[in-house]
């Protein structure tokens, strides 16, 4: 503990006076008690001075207590002081834990975003990859094929039928959508008549193939559909008395 040098000047004067008052009072009582021993008579300063001797304590004493009530006060301001600093400190060290948990929690949160947004975008791309390996399909009915009627000259028109041909055949385009930035890896023709139960896998034909009276032209097309899918068409000819299902399966890697 650190005091001040006025404090220690009254605690050494107090303990000084102190010490010297009690060595007077013990010199006094002890020639009072010799003097009445011989039985001489006391003198009015030898009265004294016991009196001049507690009042001298007296003073040391209060001295003394105040020595000690500035040692106490100082005490207590020091206590305070180092309490203040403690507290400070520990509100700083507070403060300072309490960034680190905060910044530690948003790294966290962010952290744990970016993995659920890797988690989610890599489902995505297995979900669009297994249903590009999987196909985009798309079918079309088509009609069977109506024969023109034709008026010969004469007198009295009887009506004949010219029969159907590929150059007065129906023809339609089967589309299906996949994603805009897809890649077409593969393009399956299917084509079987409506009351048909074939397997579709048992159906299939290639690209300028008759298939009895039908067939998919050589060359397929693409065209701009909504804005993240295009359209991936394939044309159809039916010339057949009977009504047909076109079908095509477009496969595709995913972007």
């Amino acid at each position: 503990m650190n005091f001040s040098e006025p404090l220690y000047a009254a605690i050494i004067g107090a303990t000084a006076t102190v010490l010297a008052t009690l060595v007077q009072l013990r010199i006094s009582w002890k020639r009072e008690l010799r003097e009445r021993e011989r039985g001489q008579p006391i003198s009015k300063k030898t009265r004294r001075g016991p009196v001049f001797a507690v009042m001298v304590l007296m003073i040391a004493a209060a001295a003394g207590g105040f020595a000690l009530s500035q040692y106490f006060v100082s005490l207590r301001e020091g206590d305070r002081d180092t309490l203040r600093a403690d507290r400070d400190a520990l509100r700083a060290d507070l403060q300072a834990k309490l960034t680190e948990i905060s910044a530690s929690a948003a790294r966290l949160e962010q952290a744990r975003l970016t993995e659920r947004e890797q988690i989610e975008t890599g489902v995505r791309r297995t979900e669009a990859s297994h249903r590009g390996e999987e196909g985009a399909a798309a079918s079309i009915v088509v009609g069977p094929c109506k024969p023109q009627s034709t008026l010969p000259s004469g007198p009295r028109p009887s009506g004949t039928r010219q029969p159907c041909s590929e150059q007065s055949a129906m023809r339609v385009a089967v589309c299906a959508r996949i994603p805009a930035k897809a890649t077409v890896t593969e393009l399956l023709l299917y084509t079987r008549f409506e009351d048909s139960h074939e397997p579709w896998p048992e159906s299939r034909v290639q690209r300028g193939q008759d298939a009895g009276q039908a067939r998919f032209v050589k060359k397929s097309f693409e065209r701009p559909d909504i804005e993240a899918t295009r359209q991936i068409c394939q044309g159809f000819v039916h010339w057949g008395e009977k009504s047909r299902v076109a079908r095509i399966l477009v496969r595709y890697a995913a972007p």
